[in-house]
């Protein structure tokens, strides 16, 4: 084979210099292998998985996102969160773990590799994707691995049509009575704990409702808002 055949093999066939961990088919391959409706397979992703998600976490630590576009920033870090937060719970026994144990350590320490840093599942939510990217939908797609955090989908975000995925997020989660429930009959919307935790990332806490009206697709402006219990106990499957 000519050396100028090599080079354009090359190119066509792996990620560009400094690519932003844009290829996201291994984590996409897992997670459609082991979520089952809302819930993770954790067991299934240690005996079968495992050697592919670290192999996938090793590529975002050596990816370079701030090269990348907007959105292809945003799919990695949504992608980085929920498969650091998977390793987390494989690492820690999945058949006894809470996200909550020990006053939420997981989400202290510093489990996160990227752009040749260390930091925490907190910080790359906090000090990264919620300042950098100021998109609240973003509390649709990170998954905390807690039952009333928003569910994993089957699938990992991508650039190219992660804005409808986001949206898509957002209306399926209100429209889930059991994370965020609108009482009609008594004008009260009773919504995930997210919505307090996070108010000024959806306008404030006087502006939830006009959030909710937004994406629910219809006015529920003027409702009474309680907060439902956060049950932390793992999304697991089985």
């Amino acid at each position: 084979m000519g050396s100028l055949l090599r080079l354009i093999l090359a190119a066509v066939l792996l990620p560009a210099a400094g690519a932003p961990g844009s290829d996201h088919t291994q984590f996409d391959a897992i997670l459609r292998e082991v979520v089952r409706g809302e819930r993770v397979d954790y067991q299934k992703i240690k005996s079968d998985h495992l050697p592919a998600l670290r192999s996938y976490l090793a590529m975002l630590a050596e990816a370079r996102p701030s090269d990348a576009s907007r959105a292809e920033q945003l799919a990695f870090y949504i992608n980085l969160y929920n498969a650091t937060m998977i390793q987390a719970v494989i690492d820690r026994d999945p058949t006894k773990f809470k996200p909550s144990d020990n006053d939420f350590a997981v989400f202290k320490e510093k489990l996160v590799r990227a752009e040749g840093r260390t930091l925490s599942l907190n910080e790359l939510e906090n000090d990264v994707i919620r300042p950098r990217f100021n998109d609240p939908r973003v509390h649709a797609a990170l998954v905390c691995a807690a039952v009333s955090c928003p569910p994993i989908l089957n699938r990992a975000y991508r650039a190219d049509d992660l804005d409808q995925v986001l949206t898509e997020n957002v209306r399926r989660w209100l429209n889930d009575p059991k994370r965020n429930e609108i009482d009609e009959a008594n004008r009260t919307l009773r919504l995930s704990r997210i919505f307090e935790w996070y108010a000024p990332d959806f306008g404030g806490a006087g502006k939830l409702a006009d959030f909710v009206s937004l994406y629910l697709g219809r006015d529920v402006r003027g409702f009474a808002i309680e907060f439902k219990e956060y049950d932390w106990s793992l999304n697991a499957a089985g």
